[in-house]
């Protein structure tokens, strides 16, 4: 069967040409059976096919058979059918003849009819050459699509390019209208890019057609009108997709009718020569950087320094589109022949210190429209040769080629010269017309072959030459023969071959590489461009827009939409600029970000036209399980698309196809689902899903949901609460998708997912406020402030886990207020109150004070409703309450609570209860009871398998290995491990608290001071803006205080004090009066021995006040004031003065020990046993008592010895214990000298 559209003779039984898609057979309504095109009635049921001959058949190709599944029922008399089509991006022209009205009048019909289908048939030729389709000739004029049944990535360039040939094209006949006929013809052609719907629209069983339809149609009817007769009106849409390839004469902004806002218009007046770079980011004053090129830059500079010797090569460099082929190539020619062209849009790179004289660089770029062009290629080099574009033919091309090719023969030119015109299609006067004018095809292919072969060595002879093919995968074959006949000419001179083009394995470029590397395995050099590393992808977006401009989230999906390709990257920064998000600031030309962008709401043109290019090669039967493919995500499986109507066996094969065209990869069964694929890129799964239409993609997505509600039990279905709420979002099912979205944000706090639990509880809410403004009764909205107020409370957890302490205390108020509205049942009350600040996370002691009258009131509540629950968790938060006051009757409270806990069989509470319990006793004057509570809490822990529990656990049982001094262990089994449990949850407070610890242990007892002063800001980071700031703070004082970096101690002394704590925080008051004792003492000085026993004072004055307090802390105070009265005796030059400082020195050493030895142990930072031994020798030795105070010296050399035998021979920290710690090597000199350092120290003694 012969096409009419393009000849090719298909088989019989085919319905659409295989060479232009064009349908050859009208399928029958009813019975199916395939007719003829040209049928009128079916041959089969004689039912009427059409009636009359149907306009834009051109979409017939994109209709196919629907999945059984997928199939609608006839549509009800009146009815109407729903929707069906694709949405796609087409390039649209509309021509027409200006003035056609006035002619038609001036000529009657008959001739008017005549001219109207010449013209016809001379637009329509110029439409199919360059691979467009006519959608419908209407009285005097066409629309005309580039991109509507089969996409290629260049449809605007061809849309504009069969423009300026249809304008071109005409003249002559216009010509001969005026000469003969005395008619003036005009056309105006109006060319539109931008999305359109391709449907069928009327009733089928009356009469229908396939079209397109949408705005884009509608602004090329407008450019059509706007354009002056004669010429091509572009829009600003098209403009800036083919800005590069065309000379243009701007003709500002216009007033469209339809249209709210002026429109920028172009005229395009000719294609430009060569290959430029885009432009399309220079507007922004934007430049690709090259990044990640450097070796294959080395290369390709290497391969044309190595003409100078004459020695030719061949570079074949090959990578996808936008991986930087052409770059790299521009790069060194740049370089090379210096072009101000390239110079705007090249990176500078330190190639400029070599050059080669008398170089010839050609080129020639294939395109995808000159396939069916035999010898485009080479016709392209030699246009490049004579510096003439293809479109200028004149008689001076002529003239031109005559006399280049006499400079390059000479006499032999008559042999040579001929074939050179004849392939470039010029006019040949005698003698030389005689040459061609005999020869069949063959035997003038002989002569092209011959002659080029001789043009290229001549041109190698007289210098170095360079030839440069680009995107030869579009090449035709017969140039890629011309081209492998010629190769050889590498190995007899300076000849470089720079080949590119893309990895299409299908494409006759990928064996003509593999034949040229087993040819020429000694001058061969393949480039395989790789996509750059995320690394790269983030400096090449840095070098673009300056570094950090843009937010974390957009960042990421930047990188992960453009997958290491350049192309990708630019065109989504451009429609970044595009949409305002990004904006540039006038002043100072930085780039700024105006919104945060998560989701891409639709693709750059320039990436959906690449993407679907890709796409539109495979069968509709391909394209279909692609959609549908598309529609279940990134990842999919096979036995979910057989669900959605594709056919078991057949899926098989198309997914397999799918594979070979390098769209998807399998990756592995799952149970239930079948094989799981994936897309190899998230760019074509975006560009296949949005050429869906929108009620398509809503049925869709409800089978996939409903697919997977059915098929899978509840253990399954859990792990799908995600892509459940996903799909019924997206089918616009609220309902459906609230209940899915809110389970997937508990699965997710379940699991920790902090980040991803956070987004959806927020999901969850907003679709909330967007059902109570839709709310029709009270009932309803009762039920969504219930649901409101457990997301709320659930939300406010996250927050609080991860530090966002504000957010979480805005959630806790939100409570209230929505606790009223629900007043009927006093349980949302109590859960309301508990979670106040005041009764928990308060910030100072007003709020606690205004918190306790609430916590009474929900204790009052739970009683009265007999809720043992939240009674058990009323009288926790009371006991917290109590403690932060001081008050004793805290711990009643809790073991009330416990009792409860232990009755309602709540093993959660009683390990919380238990914990509270034991840490009350661990850091009181009883630390042994402590203990058994301690004990009492490992079994129920372990049956929880809770991770928060088993950090609080750690903390607890590790506080035995800090008294006994084994610190290598506490931080490599205890806290450590602490912190690794933090990170894994997500739980920023207790990696905070993990971190902090790490860095006292790592530091103050071990001595790695680099490592945990680093800890400790880290610490600190994370606390920023909170009282428990102070914490490691005070860990920074000591650390730079015990290595003479008092300047700095003192600054952070100073921000300590500034850190804003509450009264009930007491640990975090005396901590900061002792710090500064140990500062100060540190210091030396008189004045700062003073202001250390000034905050000795405080620090014994608030201990004094507080019961609760550890008598530990009364034990450092003591230790401190110790040392000051020591150096305080140094300075005074009275006798008894000093005397009098001695033994206050040696009544607080001896209340120091007297604690110490009461204890056993000590476990506060801001001392250590060994320091309180050595102190207290150092007072018995000033007060003249030196036999003790020699047995004091060796209990603190053995003390510290002993903990520096608990770590490992192996580690580092040994060195660190006791070369870096101040005090170990006091404590190490004293004992080394028998006691002798005690009395020269004090001389008194003696």
């Amino acid at each position: 069967m012969i096409c009419p559209n393009c000849g090719f003779d298909s088989p019989s039984e085919m319905r659409f040409c295989g060479q232009c898609g064009l349908r050859l057979k009208q399928v029958c309504p009813v019975c199916n059976f395939a007719n003829p095109d040209n049928y009128n009635f079916c041959g089969m049921c004689g039912v009427l096919l059409s009636a009359e001959p149907v306009p834009g058949q051109f979409l017939s190709a994109v209709r196919q058979e629907q999945p059984p599944v997928l199939v609608k029922e006839a549509t009800p008399a009146g009815g109407v059918a729903p929707l069906e089509g694709e949405r796609r991006l087409v390039t649209v022209i509309l021509a027409d003849v200006a003035n056609s009205t006035a002619l038609l009048e001036q000529i009657g019909s008959e001739a008017w009819v005549e001219i109207m289908n010449r013209t016809f048939q001379i637009m329509e030729t110029e439409i199919y050459r360059l691979g467009g389709t006519i959608d419908q000739f209407r009285g005097d004029g066409l629309v005309a699509f580039f991109g509507a049944t089969s996409a290629h990535e260049d449809d605007p360039e061809r849309a504009v390019l069969a423009g300026l040939a249809i304008q071109e094209s005409i003249k002559p006949y216009i010509a001969t209208l005026a000469d003969e006929k005395k008619i003036t013809l005009e056309l105006r052609v109006g060319i539109n890019t931008g999305e359109v719907i391709i449907t069928n629209v009327g009733d089928r069983s009356q009469y229908s057609e396939d079209t397109a339809m949408g705005k884009a149609v509608a602004l090329a009817a407008r450019m059509e009108t706007a354009a002056k007769p004669g010429t091509v009106l572009v829009s600003e849409s098209t403009y800036m997709l083919v800005q590069s390839h065309f000379d243009w004469l701007p003709l500002g902004e216009i007033t469209v009718k339809g249209f709210s806002q002026p429109l920028a218009v172009y005229q395009p007046l000719s294609p430009q020569a060569g290959i430029r770079p885009s432009q399309r980011l220079h507007i922004y004053g934007l430049k690709r950087p090259l990044i990640g090129r450097e070796t294959e830059l080395a290369t390709l500079k290497r391969c044309i320094q190595e003409l100078e010797t004459g020695r030719g090569n061949i570079v074949i460099i090959v990578g996808d589109k936008g991986v930087g082929k052409s770059q790299l190539v521009n790069e060194v020619r740049q370089h090379v022949l210096p072009n101000p062209e390239f110079a705007e849009a090249l990176e500078d790179h330190d190639l400029s210190a070599w050059s080669l004289d008398s170089l010839t660089w050609l080129t020639s770029r294939c395109r995808s429209y000159d396939q069916a062009q035999p010898y485009s290629v080479w016709r392209n080099l030699l246009w490049s040769w004579l510096g003439i574009q293809e479109n200028e033919l004149d008689r001076e091309t002529a003239e031109c080629l005559y006399d280049q090719a006499q400079q390059l023969w000479g006499d032999q030119l008559v042999d040579y010269y001929p074939y050179l015109a004849t392939l470039l299609s010029l006019p040949l006067a005698a003698p030389y017309s005689e040459r061609v004018k005999y020869l069949d095809a063959e035997g003038l292919q002989q002569q092209f072959y011959r002659t080029i072969r001789s043009w290229l060595e001549t041109l190698a002879r007289r210098g170095p030459l360079v030839l440069g093919f680009s995107d030869i995968h579009w090449a035709d074959a017969t140039s890629l023969d011309l081209l492998e006949y010629c190769l050889p000419l590498t190995d007899h001179g300076p000849l470089l071959w720079l080949i590119t083009f893309r990895p299409e394995r299908t494409s006759a470029a990928w064996e003509f590489r593999h034949r040229a590397e087993t040819a020429y395995p000694h001058r061969v050099t393949t480039l395989n461009l790789m996509p750059l590393t995320e690394a790269q992808s983030e400096e090449m977006i840095d070098r673009l827009i300056g570094f950090n401009v843009l937010p974390a989230e957009t960042r990421t999906l930047i990188l992960s939409k453009a997958e290491g390709n350049p192309y990708y990257i630019e065109e989504l920064i451009r429609s970044l600029i595009e949409q305002d998000v990004l904006v540039q600031d006038s002043s100072s030309g930085q780039w700024q970000i105006t919104r945060s962008v998560v989701s891409l709401d639709y693709l750059p043109d320039t990436l959906q036209s690449l993407l679907l290019a890709r796409i539109d090669s495979l069968s509709p039967a391909e394209r279909r399980v692609l959609q549908l493919a598309s529609v279940i995500g990134s990842v999919f499986w096979s036995n979910l698309l057989e669900a959605l109507g594709s056919d078991g066996i057949r899926l098989k094969e198309h997914l397999t196809s799918l594979q070979r065209a390098q769209l998807i990869y399998e990756r592995g069964r799952v149970p239930h689902l079948g094989a799981e694929y994936v897309f190899k890129s998230n760019l074509v799964r975006d560009a296949i899903y949005e050429s869906l239409l929108t009620t398509q993609r809503v049925r869709y997505h409800r089978q996939v949901a409903e697919f997977l509600e059915t098929q899978f039990g509840q253990d399954v279905i859990e792990h799908l609460y995600g892509m459940l709420a996903y799909h019924y979002q997206r089918a616009e099912e609220r309902g459906k998708e609230l209940l899915y979205t809110h389970l997937a944000a508990q699965q997710a706090k379940r699991v920790y997912a902090n980040t991803e639990a956070l987004e959806l509880y927020s999901s969850t809410l907003a679709l909330l406020e967007q059902m109570k403004t839709q709310a029709m009764d009270e009932h309803r909205l009762y039920a969504i402030y219930t649901q409101q107020f457990e997301v709320l409370n659930e939300r406010r957890e996250i927050y609080h886990i991860i530090g966002e302490f504000e957010a979480s205390r805005a959630d806790a108020q939100a409570l209230l207020p929505l606790a009223r509205q629900l007043n009927d049942d006093p349980v949302w009350l109590i859960d309301a109150l508990l979670q106040q600040p005041g009764v928990t996370n308060w910030i100072s002691l007003e709020e606690l004070q205004a918190g306790l009258p609430m916590a009474e009131e929900a204790l009052m509540l739970a009683q009265q409703l007999k809720d043992l629950r939240r009674e058990m968790r009323c009288l926790l938060a009371i006991a917290n309450q109590r403690l932060a006051l001081s008050d004793m009757e805290a711990l009643t409270f809790a073991d009330q609570a416990l009792k409860l806990a232990r009755q309602l069989e709540e093993p959660y509470y009683e390990a919380r209860i238990l914990i509270w319990i034991s840490q009350f006793y661990s850091w009181s004057n009883e630390p042994e009871r402590g203990q058994a509570y301690l004990q009492a809490a490992l079994p129920v822990c372990q049956m929880l398998d809770d991770k928060l529990a088993e950090a609080d656990l750690l903390g607890q049982i590790g506080l035995q290995l800090e008294r006994q001094g084994d610190y290598y262990r506490l931080l490599t089994d205890y806290h450590q491990q602490r912190l690794r449990i933090s990170r894994e949850i997500g739980h920023h407070l207790l990696e905070a608290h993990s971190v902090s610890k790490c860095a006292e242990i790592q530091g103050i007892y071990l001595g790695d001071y680099q490592t945990a002063l680093a800890l400790a800001e880290e610490a600190r980071s994370i606390w920023k803006g909170t009282p428990d700031e102070r914490f490691p703070l005070f860990r920074i004082i000591q650390m730079l205080a015990s290595q003479a970096r008092y300047d700095e101690a003192l600054l952070a002394v100073e921000w300590a004090r500034q850190v804003r704590v509450p009264e009930t925080k007491v640990v975090a008051h005396v901590g900061l009066f002792l710090v500064s004792a140990i500062l100060y003492n540190a210091i030396g000085d008189e004045a700062y021995l003073h202001l250390a026993l000034e905050s000795v004072h405080q620090a014994q004055q608030f201990i004094a006040e507080k019961p609760f307090l550890t008598r530990q802390y009364e034990m450092a105070a003591a230790l401190q004031g110790c040392v000051t009265h020591l150096h305080l005796a140094e300075y005074t030059g009275v006798e008894a003065e000093r005397q009098r400082h001695y033994r206050q020195a040696l009544d607080l050493s001896q209340s120091a020990l007297e604690i110490y030895e009461r204890f056993g142990f000590t476990q506060i930072i801001e001392c250590t046993s060994e320091e309180i031994l050595f102190r207290h020798s150092q007072a018995l030795a000033a007060n003249e008592r030196l036999i003790e105070a020699t047995e004091y010296c060796r209990r603190a050399y053995h003390e510290m010895m002993r903990k520096y035998n608990l770590i490992p021979s192996d580690s580092p920290f040994r060195q660190t214990f006791l070369e870096n710690i101040s005090l170990h090597r006091e404590i190490e000199t004293a004992w080394s000298l028998n006691g002798c350092q005690i009395t020269e120290t004090f001389p008194n003694s003696q």
